[in-house]
């Protein structure tokens, strides 16, 4: 009787990567991930900047939505997309790990959401006339930036940055 050999060619690895994958729910997440806990920036108005972040990208009350997080992620869709199936398949050949992979994606996206407030078309709505004109007030000569919206200290869009989550190793 012939002898069989049974050659895996990775097929274990695989599932063993798909497992943990799965059981280490590994994500990256982007944005200004300040949750407001000790040691988070209090600005002079007494809010975080990401208590702030959020009150920019959804609104309140008295100032309107200026969804600059979502607008990036919407535009990249197709590009975050290709990006994530490109890293995995690194993954799967083992040439990258999952961390160095999600890491990549969250220093790509948060410049990219850096990018989306400060170059390019602003962000609608436009600054009310009273906000132009404090900002412009402030502005040195030469600061285009200044009378963006989204962008007064800085600090908000400073502030953006990523975290990985999972073991993903």
């Amino acid at each position: 009787m012939g002898k069989v050999t049974d050659k895996d060619k990775g097929w274990r690895r695989l599932q063993e990567l798909a497992k943990s994958l799965a059981a280490d729910d590994v994500h990256v997440r982007v944005g200004v991930l300040d949750d407001g806990r000790a040691g988070s920036e209090i600005r002079e108005d007494g809010i975080t900047t990401g208590q702030l972040a959020v009150a920019m990208e959804f609104g309140t009350a008295t100032t309107p939505a200026r969804s600059w997080v979502g607008l990036t992620f919407d535009k990249a869709r197709s590009e975050v997309q290709s990006d994530m199936q490109r890293l995995l398949g690194h993954i799967v050949d083992g040439k990258i790990t999952v961390d160095k992979a999600l890491n990549v994606l969250g220093a790509k996206y948060s410049a990219e959401v850096k990018n989306t407030v400060t170059q390019g078309e602003q962000i609608q709505p436009p600054n009310a006339p009273s906000t132009l004109a404090r900002k412009q007030g402030k502005t040195r000569a030469g600061a285009a930036n200044a009378v963006r919206t989204l962008i007064d200290t800085g600090r908000m869009i400073g502030a953006v940055t990523w975290a990985t989550f999972g073991s993903g190793k």
